[in-house]
């Protein structure tokens, strides 16, 4: 065999892997597309990297009572030294719109080309939820006379094929704004919250 034809089935073995590995990455996201793993793994990811370098502390699924009997759990929570900022994960990957007052938010597929609607799904407006989260927090860290501590709460697309049609104002985000969000200085400045003892309390609920 000559080498020229050894070349040429070498570089068509590379091909044929490079070509599985792709389709293989492209299945194994569109699956976790599907579950809404990608989305929590983006935004777990973008807080972690943010907490990692600066003693902060990042909590996944806290719930919180919002009555006797009534709970809420908010995805992500993230304590800084002087705020504690609590993040609603949301997995559509359409065009979604909605707003504050609705009862229900509606994610939209449409076909490129003509536009025309493929499907359409509605889900309950995460906002409301987000809201009833930071609200628990408020109560329960003025029960432990924390109530000085600032408190925040966002409502983060995690997809990045999103494409979000929000009311104005609203404290809802893409990856690209969560980015955007994080580098604002004033969360990377020194304060009076005790980290540790923020995220016990928060974590017992």
């Amino acid at each position: 065999m000559q080498t020229w034809q050894i070349v040429l089935i070498v570089i068509g073995v590379i091909a044929v892997v490079i070509c599985a590995a792709v389709c293989g990455w492209l299945l194994v996201t569109a699956q976790q597309r599907k579950k809404g793993v990608l989305a929590l793994e983006k935004v777990s990811g973008k807080l972690s990297r943010f907490a990692g370098i600066r003693s902060f502390k990042v909590l996944s699924d806290v719930t919180l009572k919002t009555g006797k009997k009534d709970t809420v759990t908010i995805d992500r929570v993230l304590i800084t030294f002087n705020h504690v900022i609590l993040f609603k994960v949301q997995s559509e990957y359409d065009t979604v719109y909605g707003d504050a007052k609705d009862p229900t938010w509606v994610s939209v597929r449409t076909d490129r080309k003509t536009n025309d609607t493929i499907s359409k799904t509605v889900f309950d407006n995460p906002f409301r939820e987000a809201q009833r989260a930071n609200d628990a927090v408020r109560r329960l860290l003025t029960q432990h006379k924390l109530g000085k501590v600032q408190t925040e709460f966002y409502v983060v697309f995690g997809d990045p094929k999103v494409n979000l049609s929000i009311g104005r104002g609203m404290p809802v985000l893409n990856l690209k704004a969560l980015g955007q969000l994080l580098s604002r200085s004033k969360y990377s400045e020194d304060g009076p919250v005790d980290v540790a003892e923020v995220a016990k309390l928060l974590s017992n609920g």
